[in-house]
């Protein structure tokens, strides 16, 4: 095919004349790709998610859980279930948060991942000063 500007895209003659146009792309050669896992030793979510992976609050969690019947209190489902603090509490003289598992259990509430995320869409958790 003749293509005097050397285009990425070529236009396509058909048999008829008609106004219908349309664009390909030339072909490329992939070539596959090796993917790698690498072994993490931080996990996600920076030091606060560091924090959910600690003896103290898989007890607590667990703790919440059993309290709750295994169940989101919202959608009664029971897949993908996570403990959600309803507030958080800074400590103004240590300058520092509380830890996730040194809230009473009434600020604690079993959710499902989908009831979880569009709370935290549709609300903002609050942070009260002690």
């Amino acid at each position: 095919m003749n293509d005097p500007t050397n285009s990425k895209y070529r236009h396509l003659s058909f048999k008829d004349s008609g106004p219908y146009r349309r664009f390909v792309q030339e072909e490329k050669k992939l070539q596959a790709a090796t993917l790698t896992y690498q072994q993490q030793d931080t996990p996600a979510h920076g030091s606060y998610g560091a924090l959910l992976f600690k003896p103290e609050w898989r007890a607590k969690r667990e703790e919440i859980l059993q309290r709750d019947r295994h169940a989101c209190v919202v959608c009664k489902g029971n897949d993908g279930l996570q403990v959600h603090h309803r507030q958080y509490h800074f400590i103004v003289r240590q300058n520092e948060f509380k830890m996730p598992w040194d809230y009473p259990g009434q600020l604690l509430i079993t959710l499902c991942e989908s009831c979880h995320k569009r709370g935290h869409n549709k609300f903002k958790v609050p942070t009260i000063n002690i």
